[in-house]
């Protein structure tokens, strides 16, 4: 029988089928027990939406832009979060290393017998049985062990192992300095020189050699051990090695027995923990800890190492606390992460009810391009926010970084204007007429496909439409629209440009405005579909502490943003000496500079249209040829006979080039600062022609307009401009600007009434908005005609708010219709004199507007109504009476207006100055004659404007519209020597003033606009020229001869210009005579009058006194009359004002008495002589014609009192 075949059993499969089995029976352990799990997405996201409902609870809210940001932040401070934790937990946990083994060991081959031990033990010591031998190689370890019958060093025998035996282990005595053997070898320095020693492999010893730290003495070095030969060491060396290596053997006996549970295994484990936390800093201990040591460790390293700390006083700290704790400065506090401070673009919105709006628009790529160059475009996130979180913001930006254009375009992108987004116009003032014009253009032409929602509105002229977004204006437009809407529901946004020019209209709208943002707050909490204002106001000169340090104009200071400076750079060329001639110094530096500067246009300031002419006149005759070269021209006259050159002595001629002129300097001067080439560059040729354009306010818009048109082919352009292109204005091709440094201003005397126009030096804030007028569309110079010295020593810094230098009875009649009691607690940016408000509540008490307790008057209330001065309303409300409504309507827009007639010294051409010696010539007499028949014919026109009454301006003026009202051509106008522009507003002023008499006065609702009138009577002329006295009650004025005290010393007058009068009120200021007086104006009609005619007296309009032309006399102050009164009817018009008072009866002519109510009541009627005096001036006044009236006796001490 065959022998069964049975397949042989492979040890290394029966070793796995064990392994694999063992491995599915023993329970699965969690490998990443210790490891820090990361929270899944779904709690990030959760972490993530409680932080963003926290935002919301604290009134945020976040834009689309700002949300991303927001996510990011979030997202990053989750990681720090995050491995915050993970550093900390790392820092408390340990770690099982004993298993760990170096890289160096891979790819060895076998392992020899002590690191097959070794690494049995270790394995059986922390459970786990890898390679599945540990069992065999302790069994064969220890079965050799105890047939060798083998005993360790310290005499304990080896136990035979059982299931449940335990093993004492050893004790031992450690003695102090055991470790050392012998004295150490050192060095130079006195540090011990230890020689390597191959390390052999086994198990090492579970004692520890490692010596206490005791306490003694400062470590000196260590001592010389030269006694000793080198034979001992080598014995010493092995003797100390086979007694580790018998001890460690013993070890692994004992380690075999710990799992049983012993005693004494329990006792090793407590004191393991003892050295743990005694030396936590050390490694080695770490691995004492977990019973196992993983290699063998040098005690003496440890206790050399710890030697050395101690002498040189370092204490080892742990590297891992150090990974999550941050240095401690002294006086140094650390934020909370979420309490990072963000930017102001990025910081959570507070307006959680704001929507997120977007408005695209579609530009042109040159327009784009060139838009995305100015310096604010930079800043449009910072703006937005600004004015999403505020109600009020303030914007500073240097002259040319684009404010004026692109913040309203910043508003209108974000969804303001839009019936979609916030409805509402973007409403943009602006304080002249032209730049709200041209400003429209520019903004309509950069808004692309949106440019037909730009339009612009002033005075009498406007573009606005149904589907108006943006609304240029002027000031005084939108003024009046606060007057008629307060809560100015049309707007979403108001932008108030060139806030430092301080007019009275600005200063006022941004007080009403501060009120009615607050009153529109309140409206949009209850109401949804009121949305709140916003008011931005804009400058690049602006004292800004007028607006944030007012607390009575804004309760919370607004944020100020600063803008980027200029697009372009200006280079300011200050005078060496400063002219008081300064046209003709303009004129000789234009005409340098015309020669010798690169192209580019000129922009000149002057002060005025009287020398914007004579400059534009004498460069038109100095370069109307195109030559770069005067020619000028000689006249010789016949009895001189030319000679030649050698028959004149000159003199002798010494070359002596330090004693130059003043006219020479000046030439030098010119050289340099008209070389503005840069380095290497070649200066190129400008043109040789000019084309010379005017600007002022006082032109029509059509020839405004012209300054931006291109100038002609090989031409320079040349404006010559008031301080109306100070501001707002960007001219192209502006890169020369010349700047005279002065402005004629309007000044006014709170005093004595006196108003004069004076030029005066501007403010350094002015000068500022002048010179950048020259860095709009690229690098510029501005020439200045003043010194630096002059510039720092005679230059305010800001110009004086007009507030201060103009009459407030207008404001003041508006604020009282507002119900506002106590004027000076309106919230002026800069308050009024006390004298100013005074005087005006003094006039409104006049015109009956106001009740001597200050509260307004129905008539009051009516005349606040119209957009003109108090005293026209005034006029306006009388007119009805004699049927005379129409002529008072136009009479007074003619008054209302500024002065339509054009001055002789305009209309005349001044004669050409010739010298002594020259002869009369016939070409001299055609010019003559030519410029007396123009003088004949203004003089006849003149006249015939006085048909209807010969001593009244104002009949004059209502002539003068009647006239143009049937004929309204620039061709009549030219012909009568008046303004077409002014008299085209007086028309349209005339249909507005009907339209608001109808709509507000229900006796005239039935009024209609009657254009052409035809000519009032004689009796109405007589009422009209009352009506004029009725609004100008206070502004009287007597001859002065027929005074009660009629001055002394004055020359017997010549003309009727020479007669003097004295006014009401003080016109004066020191005590001499003559500056009491004051005379007619040489334009009145009353100065054509012989002296025996003119009138007693006098009503006027404003007295003005022109500047002084010689040093130390004082012009005579002129009256701006209006018209004649008499004596009878200036009685009649102050009754029932404090101006009229009466005197005792001289003649009674009856008396009566009657009973009324059970009291009986007298009355009289007598002659008695009235009395006109100044409130507040002494002395009795003037006394006027006796009148007959009707007094009662009240009771008390009042008496008889004039019905």
């Amino acid at each position: 029988m065959a022998p069964i075949f049975k397949p042989r059993q492979r040890k290394r499969k029966v070793l796995d089928r064990q392994r694999v089995s063992r491995k599915q029976s023993a329970p699965e352990e969690d490998s990443n027990a210790v490891e820090y799990v990361p929270p899944a997405t779904a709690a990030v996201e959760e972490q993530k939406r409680q932080i963003k409902e926290e935002l919301r609870k604290q009134g945020t809210k976040l834009s689309g832009k700002k949300a991303k940001r927001l996510e990011k932040f979030i997202e990053t401070k989750l990681k720090k979060d995050e491995n915050k934790i993970l550093l900390g937990r790392a820092a408390k946990s340990t770690i099982d290393t004993s298993l760990f083994q170096s890289s160096s060991k891979l790819g060895q081959g076998k392992e020899t017998q002590r690191e097959r031990l070794s690494r049995a033990l270790a394995d059986r010591q922390a459970g786990v049985d890898i390679q599945g031998d540990i069992s065999q190689i302790l069994r064969r370890k220890l079965g050799d062990e105890a047939e060798d019958g083998s005993s360790s060093d310290d005499g304990i025998g080896s136990p035979i192992l059982g299931p449940q035996s335990t093993v004492s282990a050893p004790t031992s005595t450690t003695v102090i300095g055991a470790g050392l053997k012998r004295p150490l070898e050192v060095d130079e320095e006195g540090r011990p020189l230890l020689k390597k020693r191959k390390r052999r492999g086994g198990v090492d010893s579970k004692l520890s050699f490692k010596h206490k730290p005791i306490p003694e003495p400062e470590w000196e070095g260590f001592s010389s051990a030269s006694g000793l030969d080198t034979e001992d060491d080598e014995t010493d060396e092995s003797h100390s090695d086979d007694s580790a290596d018998d001890a460690s053997e013993d070890d692994a006996e004992e380690v075999i027995a710990k799992p049983n549970g012993s005693s004494d295994s329990d006792s090793d484990s407590d004191s393991n923990d003892e050295k743990k936390s005694e030396s936590s800093s050390d490694d080695d201990d770490d691995e004492e800890d977990n019973g196992v040591v993983k290699e063998r460790s040098s005690a003496f390293k440890a206790w050399a190492n710890q030697q050395l700390n101690e002498a040189l006083g370092y204490e080892p700290v742990s590297i891992m606390a150090m990974a999550t704790q941050t240095q401690n400065v002294e006086g140094f506090e650390r934020r909370a992460p979420e309490q990072d401070p963000l930017p102001l673009e990025l910081q959570p919105t507070k307006n959680l009810d704001r929507k997120v709006a977007s408005v695209t628009v579609e530009r042109l790529p040159e327009l784009q391009q060139a838009r995305l160059k100015l310096p604010v475009v930079a800043d449009e996130q910072k703006i937005m926010e600004a004015i999403h979180e505020s109600d009020v913001v303030v914007i500073c930006g240097a002259t040319g970084s684009g404010k004026t254009t692109q913040v309203p375009q910043f508003l209108f992108e974000a969804g303001y204007g839009s019936s979609e987004h916030t409805p509402g116009m973007i409403g943009i003032t602006q304080p002249r007429r032209v730049a709200a014009v041209s400003m429209s253009k520019r903004v309509g032409d950069e808004l692309g496909n949106h440019g037909k929602k730009v339009a612009f509105q002033i005075r009498f002229e406007g573009t606005v439409g149904s589907q108006t977004a943006m609304k240029f204006m002027t000031d005084g437009v939108l003024l009046r629209e606060v007057s008629q809407d307060f809560l100015l529901k049309e707007y979403s946004a108001i932008i108030i440009d060139e806030a430092h020019e301080r007019s009275l209209n600005t200063d006022i709208l941004i007080a009403m405005l501060s009120r009615v943002i607050r009153l529109r707050n309140e409206e949009a909490a209850t109401n949804p579909d009121i949305k709140p204002l916003k008011l931005i106001i804009m400058s690049a000169t602006l004292r800004v502490t007028d607006f944030t340090a007012n607390k009575t104009l804004f309760s919370t200071p607004p944020p100020v943003l600063e803008a980027e400076g200029r697009q372009f750079t200006v280079t300011t060329h200050f005078a060496r000496k400063t002219h008081h001639d300064y046209v003709e110094e303009l004129f000789r530096k234009i005409g340098k500079g015309h020669k010798k500067l690169p192209p580019g246009a000129f922009l000149v300031f002057l002060t005025g249209q009287n020398e914007i002419t004579q400059l534009s006149k004498k460069l038109k005759e100095e370069f109307s040829r195109g030559s770069r070269t005067a020619e000028t021209k000689v006249s010789v006259s016949g009895k001189d006979r030319p000679i030649e050159a050698e028959d004149v002595d000159f003199g002798d001629f010494h070359d002596d080039g330090d004693n130059l002129t003043d006219d020479e300097a000046d030439v030098d001067e010119d050289e340099d600062e008209f070389n503005v080439a840069e380095e290497g560059e070649e200066l190129e040729s400008g043109p040789s022609k000019m084309h010379i354009l005017p600007l002022y306010s006082m032109l029509p818009n059509r020839e405004q307009l012209r300054v931006f048109d291109p100038p002609p082919e090989g031409s320079r352009l040349v404006v010559l401009a008031t301080n109306v292109a100070e501001t707002s204005l960007t001219i192209p091709g502006v890169r020369y600007v010349f700047d005279c440094g002065r402005s004629k201003e309007r000044k006014y005397d709170q005093t004595t009434g006196v108003q004069s126009f004076e030029v005066g030096w501007i403010s350094k804030a002015s000068a500022s908005q002048r010179a950048g007028r020259a860095g709009r569309t690229g690098p510029g110079h501005c020439y200045k005609l003043y010194s630096s010295a002059v510039y720092e020593r005679d230059f305010e810094e800001f110009t004086k708010p007009e507030i201060l230098r103009m009459p407030i009875e207008g404001v003041v009649l508006q604020l009282k219709s507002m119900n506002l009691q106590k004027i000076a607690n309106f919230p002026f940016p800069t308050p009024p004199d006390r004298k100013s408000l005074e005087n005006s509540e003094k006039l409104l008490k006049y015109l009956t507007a106001i009740n001597p307790a200050g509260k307004i008057t129905p008539t009051g209330a009516t005349m606040s109504i119209f957009p003109l001065s108090p005293r026209f309303s005034r006029v306006l409300l009388v007119g009805h009476l004699h049927d005379c409504l129409q002529y008072t309507i136009a009479m007074v827009a003619a008054l209302s207006a500024a002065d339509f007639f054009i001055p002789d010294n305009q209309v005349v051409p001044a004669a050409a100055q010739k010298e002594e010696d020259t002869y009369f010539t016939n070409e001299d007499r055609i010019q003559e004659e030519a410029r007396n028949s123009i003088r004949r014919k203004f003089n006849k026109v003149q006249k015939d404007f006085c048909f209807l009454d010969d001593k009244s301006d104002a009949i004059k003026l209502l002539q003068v519209v009647g006239e143009f009202a049937h004929e309204p051509t620039e061709e009549w106008c030219r012909s009568h020597f008046v303004r077409f522009k002014v008299l085209k507003e007086i028309q349209q002023l005339r249909g507005q003033i009907t339209n608001l008499l109808k709509s507000h006065i229900l006796a005239f609702a039935g009024l209609k606009f009657q254009d052409k009138l035809p000519p009032p009577s004689a009796k109405q002329v007589k009422a009209l020229k009352q009506m004029v006295a009725a609004g100008f009650i206070d502004h009287i004025a007597m001859r002065a001869d027929l005074a009660p005290n009629p001055p002394t010393g004055y020359r017997k007058p010549s003309r009727a210009i020479d007669v003097p009068y004295l006014t009401l009120s003080p016109s004066h200021l020191k005590h001499d005579e003559e500056d009491k007086a004051v005379y007619i104006h040489p334009s009145s009609p009353l100065a054509h009058l012989s002296i025996t005619e003119c009138p007693s007296y006098i009503i006027y309009s404003y007295l003005q006194r022109v500047v002084p032309t010689v040093e130390g006399k004082i012009p005579k102050a002129r009256m701006h009359a209006l018209t004649d009164v008499t004596g009878n009817q200036l009685a009649a018009l102050a009754k029932g004002t404090p101006l009229l008072d009466y005197g005792k009866p001289i003649k009674e002519i009856s008396a009566n008495k009657s009973v009324q109510n059970g009291q009986i009541q007298e009355t009289r009627e007598c002659w008695i002589i009235p009395y006109l005096k100044a409130e507040g001036v002494g002395g009795v006044g003037w006394p006027l014609p006796a009148r007959k009236v009707i007094q009662k006796k009240m009771p008390g001490k009042e008496g008889w009192v004039v019905q």
